[in-house]
């Protein structure tokens, strides 16, 4: 991360000389630029002391740098850049022989629909539990009645196994790359 500019206005003060924080309202801010995704890095530092915005600045930094050397992003990406990498993810799964090509065909149109009720240019981490309450709906009335009930139901285990790494990803702080390691040595042993 480094910054645009080097002379900042009064009341923002600079943290390793690449961010800074300001005041805003009661509450101070964390902000840094990233010129991989052109766009600023913003965070709320829930401080609202100068000395505890100062420290909590300098670990923001420092969790926001770590991450990133890991190959972490800071910034969600959409739900179809999402389901796309699912897919290459499993297409692996077909050269290794774990699944047939028919299968991952098959994910892929489930997924296509999922997208088409969610929206494909949301982030995916703002999709929670929720948003996939009437997932079971839509398929219907889609169609005009016309789709099996078996049909739903196995589109709805493709849109699980996509959270369910999304799920894994989150909790454990692993990048898709990492997790598909991981999978692919679990099968090993198997």
């Amino acid at each position: 991360m480094a910054l645009k500019k080097r002379h900042f206005a009064e009341g923002k003060i600079p943290i390793f000389d690449e961010t800074y924080i300001y005041k805003r309202g009661e509450y101070w801010q964390f902000r840094g630029w990233s010129p991989k995704k052109n766009k600023y890095v913003r965070k709320s530092l829930c401080a609202r002391s100068e000395p505890t915005a100062i420290e909590k600045g300098k670990a923001a930094y420092l969790e926001i740098y770590a991450n990133l050397q890991q190959g972490k992003t800071y910034f969600s990406i959409s739900k179809k850049e999402g389901v796309e990498k699912y897919l290459s993810f499993r297409q692996r799964d077909v050269e290794l022989g774990h699944i047939v090509k028919g299968r991952h065909t098959t994910n892929a149109t489930h997924l296509q629909h999922f997208l088409s009720y969610i929206g494909k240019d949301t982030k995916l981490k703002e999709l929670e539990g929720t948003d996939c309450e009437n997932c079971f709906y839509h398929p219907y009335k889609a169609t005009n009645g016309n789709v099996k009930q078996v049909t739903v139901q196995n589109e709805q285990s493709t849109i699980n196994a996509l959270k369910e790494v999304k799920r894994l990803c989150k909790e454990f702080g692993f990048t898709a790359g990492m997790l598909k390691g991981s999978l692919a040595e679990g099968r090993k042993k198997s």
